[in-house]
Parts: C-alpha cells; structure tokens; sequence
C-alpha cells in the first residue's frame, strides 16, 4: 500500500468510526427487558453454577450466552455489560461485511458497505441490545466467506470444514439458519461454484459444531435433542401482532416482499440495489468475485423464499431478512464505487442521512411503563410501589442493578403508592407524573418550536410514542 493509498483508507476508518457512532447515538435503545433479560439469565447461570445446559429457548444459544458471561465477568453486573456485548457483534458484523464487500468489488466498495451496514436500522437497532441477530448474520457471511475462497484441495477441505463449524454456530444461534443453508442442496447436486468435496468437508465441520452441542446436552441432561425440542415447542408463544409492527401488508403472497420495500429498518436499500442490478452492476466481475457474490446471495435468496413459505410458522420480522440486507449493500457498494467522486459523496450522504431520519423516528423507550415504576421505586425507596405484574416482572434487572426490592404486583394498599396509566389512573392523589420522552426526531422538532407544523395523525408517535404514566397515592 503506498502513502497515498494509506492516507486514504484513515479518511476512510475516520469516516466509518464516525458515522458508526453518530448511528449509534440516534438508534440506541438499550436494555429492553425482553429476549436481553433471558440471554441475561442464561448467562448468569453459567456464572454461577457452571456448565449450565439451557432452561429455555433462549438460554440454549450458547455463542451468544458464553459471550455475554465472558463480557459480565470481566465487566461485572450492569448495563455496560449489556452495551458491550451488543456493541461486539456490532463491530464483528460491520467488519467482516466490509472484507466480503472488498473481496467482491475492491477496497473502496469493501469501505462503502462497512459504512452502509453500519448505519442501516435493522442492523443498529441490534446493536445496542443483546440479541443474537447479528452473531448469527457475522457466522453466516464468515462460512460464505470460507467457501468462496476454497478450491479442491488439501487447504481447500480446511476452509470448508471452517465454513461448516460457522455455520454450526449459526444454527446454534438460532435454528433458522439452516434455511439459508439450503442453498448448498442445489450446488452439491451440480458441483458448483463449490467444489462437492469441498461442501462435504463443510458438512463434517457443521456435524462437529451441532454434534459437540448434542454430547453436552446428553450429558447435562440425558438428552441429547433438548435444545431442538425446546425450539419446536415455542412457537405458541410468538404473538402473532407482531407482524404489524413496522410493516405495511397487503397480501400473505407479497408481504415478505414488501417488508424489504417498504419499512423503515431498511429505507431505501432494496430499491437502490435493485437500480444496481437493473443497471448491470455486476457486468464485468471476474469469476472469483461472481462466485463469492452468487454464494452469499443464494443463501440470502434461499432464506427470504423459505421464510415468505413458513409465513404462518414465522413473525414478519425484518430481523428474518438481515442477509438479504448484507447482499443488497454489497450490490449497491459496487454501485456507489464505480460512480464519480461527486455523485458517490451525495448519494452516500443521503443514503446515510434518510438512514438516520428513519431511525430518529423509532421509539427509544419501547417499556417506558417499566422505567417509569423503576423510577418511582428509586425515588420512594423506604416505600411499596405497585405496578401491573407484567411490568414488575420486567423490572427485575434494573431493580437488581439499583439494589432494590420495593415494587409488588397491583393492586397497592390502601394509602399506598402504584404507578399506572394516566389513561386509567385508580382513585388517589398524583404524586409524581411520567410523560412519555418523544422520539430523536421528535426532540428535534420540540427544540426547533416545529412541534404545531407535524399531523395530528402521526404526532402522538413523534412526541408521545409511549403512555403517560402516573404516581398515584392511593386513598387510604
């Protein structure tokens, strides 16, 4: 690399870091008392009395749950913790995008897409809660890596069977995975882009990685199936709801579709993307770059038609479709880096810059109910505060971390404290009030005096996304 080519890539990482943190600043949510509390406990068991098998379906995700017990043991019980291991696989992600991205179109494509992925919603709404969507996507897109580099030879066989432990992770991850892997059915039958042998090897490495699981598990517990069966039989728990979060559906047939063009976890990515390939940008990649390109995109293609299959068996989460995404950054990377120097600096601002916007609208306080009781506790703690079960329950965490024990379910006792709605406030004196904090862009606008110029009709989820909540002394 000569002076000029590493002055370049500094202005590059400068840039990267620094849209990187701004994403990350605008999308943070944080801890959400949701899928977080139970990968929180999964790793807390095995902090306390290790080895620990999984209680449940989210506890048997060991990459995930041995990371996360790593982090807390070295940073101690807090939400830093959290923040750390989110922010890991954040990092992990962006980078190995950026190095495919390079693989495919050069080092300046391999920049834009580190700079595209991290500041796309999906991925940064991931980034700061534990999760394990974006392990998951880092595991997959290293396997596709492997094999995009392997020939049929000694070192080849090595890389396949590397290719299969990662993808073993992803599965151990989450059990969805292997639909992006059946992308490999197709090519094992023709021999191509990967050599059959190749893909064997690929499948010792997976066996090794789900079958190391299978002999912990029998000997934990005796039987070497649980984490599966667990998996199977927590399907009834999904709420259904979900598919309207976000999501503008039409028809079961095109919904998946219209998650990709119509949501604000990936703005305008797949209609760009789509512009690229529509405008022949990958017309003149040489065979090494097609085929670690074409890898990727089968098993993204493969993951989006099973998923759009499994429609009823499945939540229209956009999180179902973080490789889709992965792919369609590579493509429009390719795009913007083969433009001219002043149209790849505009485009990628507004790319950016809409990236941002959409994320600003999104609520950072999705269990404001929870933080306004554990808020109240902190500020009465000599008292009982009551509070709807469920977000009692939710509250155990940051309780636990503030070292107290002061909230019961509803109803209080007669002169007693209870955080409710305003909405449904109970008989009783207001103690304290907890409107709901408005959204990045909300906050913008309330500063900016723009407030009276936003639609009745989306200006509750701009400044009030969340229900005002109440202090209330009951009558005694």
């Amino acid at each position: 690399m000569t002076e000029s080519d590493s002055r370049i890539s500094w202005r590059w990482l400068a840039l990267l870091i620094g849209a990187a943190a701004l994403a990350l600043w605008v999308g943070w949510i944080g801890f959400i008392a949701s899928d977080d509390s139970l990968y929180y406990a999964g790793a807390q068991a095995w902090l306390t009395h290790p080895p620990a098998a999984g209680a449940d379906h989210w506890s048997t995700r060991f990459p995930l749950i041995l990371t996360f017990a790593g982090v807390i043991a070295v940073m101690g019980r807090g939400y830093a913790a959290f923040a750390v291991t989110a922010v890991l696989f954040y990092v992990l992600l962006v980078v190995l995008v950026g190095f495919f991205a390079r693989g495919v179109g050069g080092r300046r494509a391999g920049w834009i897409a580190a700079l595209l992925t991290a500041t796309l919603p999906v991925i940064v709404a991931r980034a700061s809660t534990v999760s394990v969507d974006l392990i998951e996507a880092s595991a997959l897109i290293a396997g596709a890596m492997l094999l995009a580099g392997a020939r049929d030879d000694h070192a080849g066989l090595w890389r396949g069977g590397g290719a299969g432990l990662c993808f073993g992770i992803a599965i151990l991850c989450r059990e969805t995975s292997v639909l992006a892997l059946a992308a490999f059915v197709p090519m094992f039958a023709i021999g191509r882009p990967v050599p059959r042998r190749v893909l064997f090897a690929a499948g010792v490495g997976l066996a090794l990685a789900l079958g190391a699981e299978t002999l912990f598990q029998y000997a934990m517990t005796g039987d070497p199936l649980r984490r599966y069966s667990i998996a199977f039989h927590h399907d009834e728990h999904i709420d259904r709801a979900a598919n309207m979060e976000g999501n503008f559906l039409l028809w079961p047939p095109i919904d998946p579709l219209l998650v990709l063009l119509i949501n604000d976890d990936f703005g305008l990515l797949f209609w760009l993307a789509g512009l690229a390939l529509a405008l022949g940008v990958t017309r003149g990649l040489g065979e090494t770059q097609w085929r670690r390109l074409t890898i990727l995109a089968a098993m993204a293609g493969t993951s989006f038609v099973l998923v759009a299959v499994l429609y009823t068996k499945l939540v229209l989460n956009p999180r179902y479709f973080t490789l889709a995404a992965i792919v369609a950054v590579v493509v429009l990377a390719l795009w913007l880096d083969r433009l001219a120097g002043r149209w790849r600096a505009l485009l990628l601002a507004a790319i950016i810059g809409g990236n941002l916007v959409l994320m600003s609208v999104g609520n950072m306080h999705p269990r404001w109910e929870m933080e306004a009781l554990v808020d109240a506790a902190r500020r009465h703690p000599r008292e009982i505060v009551a509070g709807d079960p469920h977000d009692v329950r939710r509250a155990r965490i940051p309780m636990a971390f503030a070292r107290l024990d002061n909230l019961r379910y509803a109803p209080a006792a007669p002169g007693g404290l209870i955080v409710a709605p305003a909405e449904a406030m109970p008989p009783g004196v207001i103690v304290a009030r907890y409107p709901s904090s408005p959204t990045r862009l909300g906050a913008a606008l309330r500063a900016l005096g723009l407030e009276a110029f936003v639609p009745h009709a989306i200006a509750r989820r701009m400044f009030a996304p969340s229900p005002e909540m109440v202090l209330i002394r009951t009558h005694g």
